[in-house]
C-alpha cells in the first residue's frame, strides 16, 4: 500500500542493496553507484528508465523518512503476515480500526523531476560559428537549441521536460543550460559585440600599403598596412566582431599589429 510519502509494500533497502542499519553515507554511496548504471542517458539497459525510476524513489524515501519508513514498513509486514492467520472477532476490529486510524494509507502525490543544469565552457572562435549557424547542438538530448547573443550575456536556457524523470507520474524536471566563454588566448578580448585584440606579423611585412591575410577568432581577414602604422595603434576592421542578427548589428575587430 501506499501512504503520502512512501510505498510500505516496497523494500527500500534492497533495491540500493543496502541492510536496514544503512548510515545516509552509505545509503548515498549506493546510490550514486546504481544510478551511473541505471540513468537513461547513459544506461543500455533494456529496462534503464524503470529501474532509475526505483532506486530514485527509494534514495528520496531514505534520504527524508528514513525511521518513519522503516518503522512502518516492519509493521506492514507484521500485519500482512498476520492476516494469513485465522483472524478473531477482535483482531478484524483492531484492524478495521487501524486502517481509519493515522496510518490510513493514501496514494502518493506526483513528484516533479530534478532540473538537469550543465554550463559548457565555449571559446570565442567557436562561439562565434555558433552565432553564425545559429545553433547550439547538445550530443546528450541529440537536440539543437537555438543560439544567440544572450548566451554572452550569463542567460540560461531552458529546455523544458529535458531533465531527469518525475517519480510517481510526475513531469520530468528541465535541462538548463549556460555558456563559459574562454578566450582562445590573452591577446583577445571581448568589449560588448567588438573584439580588440593583438595579431603578431612577421617585421618585414610591416611596410605601410602591404596587403596581408590574417586570422581572427572571427576567420580570416584581409588587412592593409596603414601609412601611419604603429604597433601602440588599433586598426578597424568592420563586421569582424560578433555576427550581427535580427536584432543586432555586426561588430568590428580592432587590432594592433606587433613584429613577431
Amino acid at each position: 500500500m501506499l501512504n503520502n510519502r512512501y510505498d510500505t509494500s516496497k523494500d527500500y533497502f534492497a533495491l540500493l542493496g543496502v541492510h536496514h542499519q544503512a548510515c545516509d553515507k552509505t545509503i548515498k554511496q549506493a546510490y550514486r553507484k546504481m544510478a551511473r548504471r541505471y540513468h537513461p542517458d547513459v544506461s543500455k539497459i533494456h529496462n534503464a528508465t524503470e529501474k532509475f525510476q526505483e532506486i530514485s524513489e527509494a534514495y528520496e524515501v531514505l534520504t527524508k523518512f528514513k525511521d518513519a519508513y522503516w518503522r512502518d514498513f516492519c509493521r506492514q509486514n507484521r500485519k500482512s503476515y498476520s492476516s494469513s492467520q485465522p483472524h478473531s472477532h477482535n483482531a478484524s476490529q483492531r484492524q478495521r480500526s487501524e486502517s481509519s486510524g493515522p496510518y490510513q494509507w493514501r496514494k502518493q502525490r506526483p513528484i516533479r523531476g530534478k532540473d538537469r543544469i550543465i554550463t559548457y565552457p565555449l571559446t570565442l572562435r567557436y562561439a562565434i560559428r555558433l552565432l553564425k549557424i545559429g545553433y547550439f547542438y547538445i550530443p546528450g538530448l541529440k537536440v539543437k537549441m537555438r543560439f544567440t547573443r544572450e548566451a554572452f550575456m550569463n542567460k540560461t536556457f531552458r529546455l523544458k521536460g529535458k531533465g531527469y524523470q518525475g517519480l510517481f507520474g510526475g513531469e520530468p524536471g528541465d535541462y538548463l543550460v549556460k555558456f563559459q566563454l574562454k578566450l582562445d588566448s590573452l591577446k583577445w578580448e571581448l568589449k560588448g559585440c567588438d573584439i580588440y585584440g593583438t595579431i603578431q606579423v612577421p617585421s618585414t611585412l610591416l611596410v605601410p600599403g602591404t596587403k596581408l591575410d590574417l586570422e581572427s577568432p572571427a576567420g580570416s581577414m584581409k588587412v592593409t598596412v596603414p601609412v601611419n602604422y604603429s604597433p601602440h595603434e588599433y586598426i578597424l576592421i568592420e563586421n569582424m566582431g560578433l555576427p550581427g542578427d535580427e536584432a543586432n548589428v555586426p561588430g568590428h575587430l580592432y587590432a594592433k599589429l606587433i613584429a613577431a
